[in-house]
């Protein structure tokens, strides 16, 4: 889980919000039910609630309930949400290229061919279109062809000479694969 936004109720500065959201993203790598990991959060939400006590502080003073008449909220209390239904979700599941892959292969000949080297790798993420292509048999490959710093980035960018070669990859594995 990446938290990726904070917000909190407005008030003052010497005044602990009544409230705090923490929103982000989960990244799920190949081969985990995403049902199964929202169970097992939602089983560690409950369990910290249940367990206020034991967590940890920074001295008297930091804790997670609240004494007095005056207070509105008395304990603590951890809530999570998710934006999809578990139905949805499991069209999220993480997905991994085939190792074995005649895609694969061609592709990796292909970008020796025009750089000079490949050097495969994997990140996380879940595309679900591309899940459901390989489950029904498609030898589906992702690639990128610029430089990954930038993807994603404030100022994304991709360079011509960049494209120019995936150009020539993209033309070479097509090649490739009428070969066979």
């Amino acid at each position: 889980m990446k938290p990726t936004q904070i917000e909190c109720a407005r008030g003052g500065l010497n005044q602990i919000p009544p409230w705090t959201t923490v929103s982000g993203d989960v990244r799920l790598t190949p081969f985990y039910d995403p049902v199964d990991v929202m169970e097992r959060v939602e089983g560690y939400v409950n369990d910290i609630n249940a367990n206020l006590g034991c967590l940890g502080t920074r001295g008297p003073c930091s804790k997670y309930t609240l004494e007095g008449d005056d207070v509105d909220v008395r304990e603590g209390k951890l809530e999570i949400t998710w934006n999809d239904d578990r139905e949805s979700v499991r069209q999220m599941e993480g997905i991994a290229c085939d190792l074995d892959s005649p895609g694969l292969a061609a592709l990796v000949t292909a970008t020796e061919e025009v750089k000079g080297s490949a050097k495969p790798y994997a990140i996380t993420g879940s595309l679900p279109l591309v899940r459901s292509m390989q489950r029904v048999g498609f030898d589906v490959q992702i690639t990128g062809f610029g430089l990954s710093k930038t993807y994603h980035a404030d100022n994304e960018y991709v360079l011509l000479s960049d494209m120019r070669d995936a150009f020539r990859i993209l033309m070479r594995v097509i090649e490739i694969n009428d070969e066979r």
